[in-house]
């Protein structure tokens, strides 16, 4: 096999050497997708019809479902050695060339339609479309790979990291977690977002674990891949975990060993749910797209309090720091801070705030560490709400609503108030036939949160507005808020 200087890519061309006939892709029914040696052969065809077509070392924007294609696709761009950039697959055409825009693109891989400029190339499925007279963006020596983002301002940034720092967050997830080359994933996450590039894509190419790509990501698609691919690790997002939880019938899943939740909070009913459904434990898992994987819940215990992340990772280290930086003691609240060999170089445009430096990152989070070295989240920095002069987490709030019986999930903002400052603001999804109402659910809020940190403004949902990778839509929280009918409680 051609020789390449990723180390990614070489590694996984070294396992298609040594034992080319071990299967590393399956299809959702759990037959044989693709070998080791055969997706690799395809990766050097491949690459051998975008260099010519890749215009320089500048980044190509990667855009595209999991499948074959991604992973071929993926490895063709490192063994051409231009930087690739990771934007969800259904982004439309806009936001592919505002991505490209921000990280000065030369080009980019997506289905054909979603290709805006000139196309060179097309095939399989596949396009690739230059983006011409782009400005150049300065990236860091050896970014491999750019992690691409909205924003909080809903610009895209990006996340600049090497091989070698994606190659450490692998390692520290599988030795952490437990599993490796012989264990089947159920590549269920996108992989062009953080979460499934470590949980998923790093293990194929580091040690070869076979994924298997279920059809979609509804329940009873999830669970009969679950079953015919005999998955091992299934890196999740709490709405599968409590979909599968309801699901009638639910088989039995013989060699499915590791079940994570990231992405998003994790209700402890829900985990408690998909234990009583399926025998599994269901391990939270804290990361970010700055520094990968942070902690992990190691115990065997069904559920879990709410806001428990666990212990740091393997090869990670975790404090809690004040304003200052100190390190502060145990039980004390803190801003969570990481050091680790897989924080990433920079993030693009740089933040106001000094938050990356070489092994080290200062999350945006607030935390706490119990006596056996437990991290609780509690919230996070700017998110705090100031109510007549008084300070509420939001998190808090959002905690006790998943305490009531029948709320499925919540979520807790702030509104401007001319009067309060902060107004607080939750939007509540309800179980079916729960018949619940605004005024029950105030009432229960009564009985746990001082008057202050009551939601004054509560909108019921059947469902929280969040995207196929757990993440909440904040624009339509927003939209749910705005327009929708809510209700203050009595003063």
């Amino acid at each position: 096999m051609p020789e390449t200087r990723c180390p990614l890519v070489r590694r996984f061309f070294s396992l298609a050497r040594v034992d080319g006939e071990s299967v590393a892709l399956l299809g959702p029914d759990g037959r044989p997708a693709a070998t080791r040696s055969a997706l690799a052969r395809a990766a050097v065809e491949f690459s051998g019809e975008l260099r010519p077509r890749v215009p320089g070392a500048r980044p190509v924007v990667l855009s595209l479902p999991n499948g074959e294609r991604f992973v071929r696709a993926f490895l063709a761009l490192r063994r051409i050695g231009v930087p690739v950039a990771l934007v969800d697959a259904s982004a439309p055409a806009d936001e592919l060339r505002r991505c490209a825009v921000a990280i000065g693109a030369g080009a980019v891989l997506a289905t054909p339609e979603r290709i805006a400029g000139q196309t060179v190339w097309e095939g399989d499925g596949l396009a690739l479309g230059l983006q011409r007279d782009l400005p150049v963006v300065a990236l860091p020596e050896g970014t491999a790979v750019l992690k691409l983002t909205s924003g909080s301002s809903g610009l895209p940034k990006a996340i600049a990291l090497s091989a070698r720092q994606l190659a450490a967050d692998g390692v520290q997830i599988m030795r952490t977690m437990g599993f490796g080359g012989g264990d089947v994933t159920l590549a269920a996450i996108p992989l062009t977002h953080s979460y499934g590039l470590g949980s998923c894509l790093l293990p194929l190419l580091l040690t070869g674990t076979p994924q298997t790509f279920p059809t979609c990501a509804l329940p009873a698609a999830l669970a009969a891949t679950l079953t015919a691919s005999d998955v091992a690790h299934f890196p999740a997002v709490p709405a599968m975990v409590r979909a599968l939880a309801t699901l009638p019938g639910l088989p039995e899943f013989p060699r499915l060993r590791v079940v994570l939740a990231a992405g998003a909070p994790l209700a402890p009913r829900d985990a408690a749910a998909f234990h009583a459904a399926t025998g599994r434990k269901v391990h939270v898992f804290y990361g970010s797209s700055e520094c990968g994987g942070i902690t992990y819940d190691r115990s065997s215990a069904p559920s879990h309090a709410s806001g428990a992340v666990g212990t740091p990772m393997a090869r990670v280290e975790v404090e809690l720091v004040d304003a200052e930086g100190r390190v502060l003691p145990d039980g004390a609240e803190g801003r969570v801070r990481v050091r680790s060999r897989a924080v990433a170089l920079a993030a693009i445009p740089a933040p106001e705030e000094l938050v990356l430096a070489p092994g080290v990152f200062l999350t945006g989070d607030l935390g706490r560490f119990d006596a056996e070295g437990k991290l609780t989240l509690t919230g996070r920095i700017g998110e705090t709400l100031n109510v007549a002069g008084k300070k509420v987490h939001p998190d808090e709030v959002r905690r006790v609503l998943e305490a009531i019986p029948g709320v499925a999930g919540a979520v807790v903002t702030g509104l401007p108030d001319r009067h309060r400052g902060d107004l607080v603001a939750a939007v509540v999804a309800v179980e079916p036939g729960a018949n619940l109402t605004v005024r029950a659910v105030l009432s229960a809020c009564r009985d746990r949160l001082a008057p202050h940190k009551l939601p004054r403004r509560v909108v019921l949902v059947d469902e929280l507005p969040v995207s196929d990778r757990g993440k909440l839509r904040r624009d339509d929280l927003l939209a749910l808020l705005g327009t929708a009918d809510g209700s203050e409680p009595p003063r």
